[in-house]
């Protein structure tokens, strides 16, 4: 990995605990700067403003989502597929889900920034209506998972812990 790259994947890194740490609406390019331990300009210098930063850190939720999604069915078959997407969705961390919240709330501003991610769940649908065995119990299990990371995300209501194991634990046996 390159110095820049190095630099770049740090000052993603600080944007995303600042944001779970702070909330959404405090990001400012100041903040990560001081945060990553680079100037203002450096900072600039990868990320030509916050909407810039925003989308790299959207790539960041999105690549290793897509990459275990797309590799699972080559190396396991169809239901990996789904079961690793079940899996992906119910780890994801509390930065994670800031960064999510903070996209989200970029993307009211922007819609242009959801772009990766209307790419993504395009590149989803798409596999399943085409090559899943079930397309419909796979639309099924995408938009529950999807719903459920909605409204944590949004803070519109919190699952338990308990309550989240007992709905992955459904949901794989449903795609098994």
């Amino acid at each position: 990995m390159s110095t820049a790259e190095k630099t770049r994947t740090r000052i993603r890194a600080s944007a995303q605990a600042l944001v779970a740490e702070h909330g959404a609406g405090n990001l400012t390019l100041d903040s990560v700067a001081q945060h990553a331990g680079v100037s203002k300009g450096g900072l600039l210098y990868h990320y030509a403003n916050k909407q810039a930063l925003l989308e790299a850190m959207l790539e960041d939720l999105l690549s290793t989502r897509k990459a275990l999604f797309l590799s699972s069915t080559a190396k396991q078959g169809r239901s990996a597929q789904l079961t690793a997407l079940i899996n992906t969705e119910f780890a994801l961390t509390l930065t994670e889900r800031a960064t999510a919240n903070a996209i989200l709330a970029g993307g009211a501003e922007n819609p242009d920034l959801l772009d990766p991610a209307r790419e993504y769940f395009s590149m989803l649908f798409d596999y399943l209506v085409k090559e899943a065995s079930d397309p419909a119990l796979g639309t099924t299990v995408v938009l529950a998972v999807q719903g459920m990371q909605l409204l944590d995300t949004l803070g519109l209501y919190q699952f338990e812990p308990a309550e989240k194991d007992r709905l992955q634990q459904r949901l794989l046996a449903l795609v098994s």
